[in-house]
């Protein structure tokens, strides 16, 4: 079961701007992220303080906002649908597993990280110029990558002007699916860069062997071939 959609929303447009939050965007310079093209692209933003959260926003007991997990991310569906969320601590004391967290009890199956191109793709929408985004994916190609940093780093690796700027969508543990997959068109180049430690590994192989036939794929972290 996937946290509760209007609960999502709520949460979601809640949240202010990360240029208005000073300890987000610490965060985000620390990781040589620029905070202005975080916010000028609206990948992610900052839980206030005292906020009033559903029950699945927990970290451990603690509302996502007291456990430290200020900066949010938003989770789409195939669809393109807003579905989830994922925060990340602002803490650099806690140690690695506390990093990061998804709702409570609930799933995040089926659900990626998306820059506009890639929600774009995911909905099958036409973009102004009657262009289909798919399209346009299978000429620029398409980056996948592994959790909430290299998520934003990648996403603000081009200017938002480059017309042949890759998609970029990045996964959370088991949240790669068939439907995901069916979602990046025939012929597009794909560049898994997943973490290389295990986890990674697996995670690069279920999404390679998803789009295997029918994309173009490399695996830039290591640069083997999958």
């Amino acid at each position: 079961m996937r946290a509760n959609a209007l609960e999502v929303a709520e949460v979601w447009n809640s949240a202010r701007r990360v240029m208005d939050d000073v300890e987000v965007t610490a965060w985000l310079t620390s990781r040589g992220l620029d905070a202005a093209d975080v916010d000028d692209r609206d990948l992610a933003r900052a839980l206030p303080k005292g906020v009033v959260l559903p029950r699945w926003a927990r970290f451990q007991g603690n509302a996502w906002d007291r456990s430290g997990h200020r900066l949010i991310v938003p989770l789409w569906s195939d669809t393109g649908a807003l579905a989830s969320l994922h925060a990340r601590n602002m803490r650099a004391d806690l140690l690695p597993a506390h990093k990061a967290a998804s709702p409570a009890g609930a799933e995040v199956r089926g659900l990626v990280m998306a820059d506009a191109l890639a929600r774009r793709m995911l909905e099958g929408a036409t973009l102004a110029g009657g262009l289909p985004a798919a399209e346009l994916v299978v000429t620029s190609g398409l980056w996948v990558m592994e959790g909430l940093p290299d998520f934003l780093t990648r996403a603000t690796d081009y200017s938002d002007a480059d017309e042949a700027a890759p998609a970029v969508l990045s996964v959370l543990s088991g949240s790669w699916g068939a439907a995901i997959a069916a979602r990046v068109p025939d012929g597009t180049t794909v560049a898994i860069e997943t973490h290389p430690d295990a986890a990674g590994d697996r995670y690069a192989r279920t999404i390679a062997s998803s789009l295997a036939g029918r994309c173009r794929l490399k695996r830039d972290n290591t640069g083997r071939a999958e």
